[in-house]
């Protein structure tokens, strides 16, 4: 018969199934290793953690799943210890799992002893603390974070307790006020050693109003730091309330000494650039990318004869004479688009009253960091009155030229005239002796009486020579006759009328408009030779057919007073004799009758009043003459 168990067998077997149970089932991962580590029992709950069933890791080092960076630790810290027999600490290391991921375990080993006390087994106790960990690690770095932006910052934090009379400073306000922070700090210390006297009531003042009113408060004011330094800071204070009542303030401190500096700085750059901007001379203005004004100084304003808020309302282009609104537009728009930082030119602007104001620009762009236009700041010079200048220096320059030219024609004019007289006179002086010395050998009467003859021709001839010499002379050496203002159409007239038999003759058209220009003051007598002379040459030079038509206009042109002569007549070759034209007894035309003298006389009235004659011509068709009557200014010679 079968021997039945004892109570006890059966109470141990009851308590082994119970523990086998409780191993299996536990939430917690149970292992049994040798002592060298190697996994002999693992519960089956290492798969829901990591994905390996506990036949996988049988036989297996645990070394193996164990995170390089944390083997040393854990074998320093646990294993080596309970292989010892000594006390061991839990401890958290990665283990891998089957998908190549790890999960955080905190593990505590235990030795398990025979009954010598030798170790002879290890016991491993581990449960998952991933999201402890990470939790840990997410409010460690919060507090990093922290900590670099208080640093940065420099902001602490501060509390004061009114029942219990503690003051709290953060670690960064002991920095800001060079502060042992193992002296710790009280709230008579930091109003007696730290506040800069100056400022002490209205701190005091601010806190007071926290503690009675519940009012927070923010404000800026000077602290002295132990090394005795004056720092700017901005402490913020609020109630702390207990059961509803005020029981403390607490806040934070921020130094601001930078950016104080900064904004002193800023503050008297902007009052530098101020003072500048409405004290200068020349015209200061800010401008939009638009073209429109931001400020603008007093000068700027008074250079256009506009109040300062009148232009406001204005962009530059209104303001801008018309024709010069594209002078800068390039520039301007090169500058708005960040291809250039400046410009410089010359325009004209438009005062108020109407009149033109030359200016000279300077343009410069101010620009953020980033690149992006702020705006344009711009000087505006006033350069009329050296506009004024320069056109006058050019005006004078070209007169100058002008004279100089004229003073060429008429040295050679002097010249020609010195030749005229001296052939003109030595022919007739010549023949006058030579007729002198046959009427002295003449051996008759009648060759008295021929020579005789000869003798009083050749006097004649001379005697007409000099009167024309007499009377050039006259002209060009006395013009002060008498100047008057005359009527062009009473000359005319009279001029005319001398011409009337051969007009009707030839049947010449003679058309007069002196209605631009009806007076002139003028010497009558040059004024009436001039039309004298002009008007006998389109008759004497006129063509067969058709008619003649002679036409005389005056009229004004660039300040200058012009008589204008047009004929239709037989015209001169100015190719061929342009130089010659005014000369003296130079003739172009064989078939008619004359001495050269009509145009040579004019040219030199003309001039000799500080005048000009020109003359365009073509053969067969014509000759005009174009008289500028009052070209005379201060270089008339």
């Amino acid at each position: 018969m079968e021997e039945r168990p004892g109570q006890e067998e059966i109470k141990l077997d009851q308590n082994q199934d119970l523990y086998r149970v409780l191993i299996e089932t536990s939430r917690e991962l149970i292992c049994l290793h040798d002592p060298e580590g190697i996994y002999l029992y693992v519960n089956p709950i290492i798969e829901t953690l990591t994905g390996f069933k506990p036949g996988e890791l049988l036989g297996r080092d645990p070394y193996d799943f164990i995170h390089p960076d944390d083997r040393q630790r854990i074998r320093t810290d646990s294993h080596n210890p309970a292989k010892e027999g000594r006390p061991t600490v839990a401890t958290q290391y990665r283990f891998l799992k089957k998908d190549g991921d790890y999960v955080w375990f905190q593990t505590l080993t235990q030795p398990i002893r025979n009954k010598e006390g030798k170790v002879t087994h290890l016991n491993t106790t581990s449960r998952d603390v991933t999201d402890q960990v990470q939790l840990t690690e997410s409010l460690q770095q919060e507090k990093k974070f922290s900590s670099i932006m208080s640093e940065l910052a420099k902001v602490g934090a501060w509390e004061s307790n009114i029942e219990t009379g503690i003051l709290y400073w953060s670690s960064e306000i002991y920095k800001i006020l060079e502060r042992d922070p193992s002296l710790g700090i009280d709230r008579d210390t930091v109003y007696q050693k730290y506040s800069y006297p100056e400022d002490l009531e209205k701190l005091k003042e601010n806190n007071l109003r926290v503690y009675q009113k519940g009012e927070t408060y923010s404000v800026e004011h000077r602290m002295v730091t132990e090394t005795g330094r004056v720092i700017w800071v901005r402490t913020q204070g609020k109630p702390a309330y207990s059961d509803g009542r005020i029981v403390g303030v607490y806040g934070a401190m921020q130094d601001i000494t930078l950016s104080k500096l900064v904004e002193e700085e800023i503050r008297l750059s902007e009052k530098k650039f101020s003072e500048a901007f409405h004290s200068s001379g020349n015209g200061i203005i800010l401008l939009d990318r638009n073209g429109h004004f931001l400020e603008l100084n007093q000068s700027f304003a008074k250079m256009l004869g506009y109040e300062p808020d009148e232009l406001l309302f204005k962009s530059f282009q209104d303001i801008t004479y018309p024709e010069d609104l594209n002078i800068g537009a390039e520039a301007f728009r090169k500058i708005i688009n960040g291809e250039r930082d400046s410009a410089q030119f010359a325009k004209r602007y438009l005062h108020k009253k109407g009149h033109i104001v030359w200016v000279f620009i300077t343009g410069v762009a101010v620009r953020k960091d980033s690149g992006e236009l702020m705006f344009i700041v711009s000087q505006i010079q006033d350069i009329s009155r050296k506009r004024i200048l320069e056109n006058i220096l050019r005006e004078k320059n070209a007169r100058l030229r002008s004279v100089g030219t004229h003073l060429k024609e008429r040295i050679s004019q002097l010249e020609e005239f010195n030749q005229i007289v001296s052939h003109n006179m030595r022919s007739p002086i010549g023949n006058i002796s030579t007729l002198v010395k046959f009427l002295e050998e003449a051996e008759t009467e009648k060759e008295r009486v021929e020579y005789m003859d000869y003798l009083k021709t050749t006097s004649d001839q001379l005697l007409t020579t000099l009167n024309e010499i007499v009377e050039v002379i006259k002209i060009r050496q006395s013009p002060k006759v008498v100047s008057e203002e005359i009527l062009f159409e009473s000359v005319f007239s009279r001029v005319k009328a001398m011409f009337l038999g051969q007009i009707l003759e030839y049947e010449a058209e003679i058309i007069a408009d002196f209605s631009e220009s009806p007076s002139i003051i003028y010497p009558q007598v040059y004024l009436e030779s001039i039309f004298l002379n002009l008007l006998s040459n389109s008759l004497k030079y006129r063509c067969e057919s058709p008619h003649p038509v002679i036409r005389f206009k005056t009229y004004w042109s660039h300040g200058n007073h012009i008589l204008e002569v047009q004929d239709n007549g037989l015209g001169i070759d100015l190719n061929k004799h342009g130089d010659q034209i005014f000369k003296l007894h130079k003739r172009f035309h064989r078939n008619t009758e004359g001495r050269g003298l009509g145009l040579f006389m004019t040219k030199n009235q003309i001039e000799s009043l500080g005048g000009e004659i020109h003359v365009e011509s073509t053969p067969g068709q014509g000759s005009k003459f174009i008289i500028h009557l009052s070209k005379a200014n201060e270089f008339t010679i």
